[in-house]
Parts: C-alpha cells; sequence; structure tokens
C-alpha cells in the first residue's frame, strides 16, 4: 500500500521512526541526483545534511495552514488575472 507524502510528514512530525524513515526514502532519488552534482568526496557530508534538512523540514510542516485544493485553485486564479 502506498502512504503518500502528507501522512508521512504528519507521523513523522509524531516521532514515528518507521513513517520518517519511509519520508526520507521517498526523497533518496532527488538526493542522489543531487550528489552527482558534487565531487566525490564531499557527497557523504552532503548526503547527511540534505537527510537533516529533510527531517527539520517534516517538523515544521504545519498542515493547518496548508490550503485545500480550492483555496490553491482560487490563488492561482487571482494571482493570473
Amino acid at each position: 500500500m502506498t502512504v503518500s507524502l502528507y501522512t508521512l510528514a504528519e507521523k513523522a512530525k509524531q516521532q514515528d521512526r518507521e513513517a520518517m524513515y519511509d519520508f526520507l526514502q521517498k526523497f533518496e532519488p532527488f538526493i542522489q541526483k543531487s550528489l552527482s552534482q558534487t565531487k566525490p568526496q564531499n557527497r557523504e557530508d552532503l548526503r547527511q545534511d540534505l537527510r537533516l534538512k529533510c527531517m527539520e523540514c517534516v517538523h515544521r510542516f504545519e498542515s493547518e495552514q496548508t490550503p485545500g485544493f480550492f483555496e490553491f485553485v482560487n490563488t492561482i486564479e487571482q494571482n493570473t488575472e
């Protein structure tokens, strides 16, 4: 069963280690791609820094402030007028 990033973030924020691991795994392809653009000797440090940043973002994530679909569409429409 596939779990959404939203659900993983909410669970990880509540100190669920497995959810945090799964959340980080979802971003691993992006992390790997970023690492390919750096010098080999810097990759492991950068990998850890990127994972840490992802974890910090999870803990700052506030789902109550995330707009719903219709709020999001209305914002886009207002900005394109």
